[in-house]
């Protein structure tokens, strides 16, 4: 599965650009150093800001850094020496959020990459205010999330849990194929099942596509657990653990999943 970032501006410096192969803003990195997703807007209860970049033709003893800057001026630095020459490397930057989410202002913040003392990268993102974990009730933990997920662009239409104990949330689908925003928008879903029912072992995202069709993906809570801290490969995750289905409201009917994919995106499952 090949992911494209889109939606970010970045000011690059080309002097030793070509340094840089690729480069992305995540969560966490997977079981291969890879990015679990690339996004741009955080929120105060995730654990960290992932700021990755993969490398070519590094020497031992050179230095890559990192800042993070926030809109009240707060300022976060990590670094790296590499211990080696190496043709390809990844190397990731972090800001904490766990650790620090008493000192963090939300809104604006800036993040830089910086290589043999010149700065390369420099990427905006956004940082969402959240306080789902402090709600006293159900109903608060959820009235709070469906806003949370509106300032990603998110339309919620229903969050609830069956009768055979699966935590499900349906949204307006928010992009018109399948890119990154699309796998963003399912994986934000998952994160947001897992927030509110802790204990609930199956997760379902349901996307409603020009309501006509309702796009669900179905996961173990304990597999997306497990991707989300980076111990299986997302590859692996979204075609081998996650299981689509599709049903056509309008005929009241399931489709075939990969036909319907094939149709309308022009993409193999």
């Amino acid at each position: 599965m090949t992911l494209v970032f889109l939606g970010v501006l970045v000011s690059f410096a080309f002097a030793q650009g070509e340094n840089i192969l690729d480069w992305s803003l995540c969560r966490g990195l997977d079981k291969d150093g890879l990015p679990l997703e690339r996004v741009d807007k955080f929120t105060t209860e995730d654990e960290k800001v992932v700021f990755w970049v993969f490398l070519q033709e590094v020497r031992k003893g050179e230095e890559v850094k990192w800042e993070f800057i926030g809109p009240a001026s707060e300022f976060y630095e990590s670094s790296l020496i590499f211990e080696e020459d190496q043709k390809y490397v990844g190397v990731k930057g972090e800001l904490n959020l766990a650790q620090n989410k008493e000192r963090l202002t939300p809104g604006k913040w800036k993040a830089r990459f910086y290589f043999r003392e010149e700065k390369l990268l420099e990427i905006p993102f956004t940082l969402l205010e959240s306080t789902i974990a402090e709600s006293k009730s159900l109903e608060e933990a959820v009235k709070k999330t469906v806003s949370l997920l509106s300032e990603f662009g998110y339309q919620v239409l229903e969050v609830n849990v069956t009768e055979d104990d699966q935590a499900y949330i349906r949204m307006t689908m928010a992009s018109q194929s399948v890119d990154q925003g699309f796998w963003n928008q399912i994986g934000l879903g998952f994160e947001a099942l897992k927030r509110i029912f802790p204990e609930v072992p199956w997760l379902l995202v349901q996307l409603v596509w020009k309501e006509e069709y309702l796009l669900s993906f179905q996961v173990k809570a304990s597999d997306f657990d497990y991707w989300r801290r980076g111990y299986l490969n997302s590859d692996d995750f979204w075609k081998k653990k996650v299981y689509r289905y599709v049903y056509n409201i309008k005929e009241r009917k399931d489709v075939n999943a990969q036909n319907f994919y094939m149709e309308k995106f022009k993409v193999v499952y």
